[in-house]
């Protein structure tokens, strides 16, 4: 909530520490996905989030490595929401993007309702 109020572009700054790269500056800082996803939950505009995210996983130009962090940080995320209906819609969502994955992932990522 700090970063919003300073004007900071939040949603690309988190996820951009999210990624991880072969070969990163010296200062380049990796988030804790946990920690970033309980950020993200506090946010102002998570649908705008939740629909990057989203993309994300579903990218089939990004990595799979980087859209299995963006999987787990969806998965941190939603379960940091307060809102339980909101968190069902965004499993049904999750497991949409799911299907988007290489088979060897996607078979053994379907997320139950409880969101685990």
């Amino acid at each position: 909530k700090e970063l919003e109020v300073l004007d900071i572009n939040v949603l690309d700054l988190l996820l951009g520490i999210s990624l991880r790269v072969e070969n990163p500056s010296i200062n380049h800082y990796n988030g804790s996905i946990h920690r970033l996803g309980r950020a993200l939950a506090e946010t102002k505009d998570k649908r705008l989030i939740e629909e990057k995210m989203l993309s994300m996983i579903s990218d089939h130009q990004l990595d799979d490595y980087n859209r299995m962090l963006i999987y787990y940080l969806f998965l941190n995320y939603n379960h940091s929401l307060p809102n339980k209906n909101n968190k069902l819609t965004n499993v049904r969502k999750l497991n949409a993007a799911i299907k988007t994955l290489p088979d060897y992932l996607a078979t053994r990522l379907i997320t139950n309702e409880k969101g685990k």
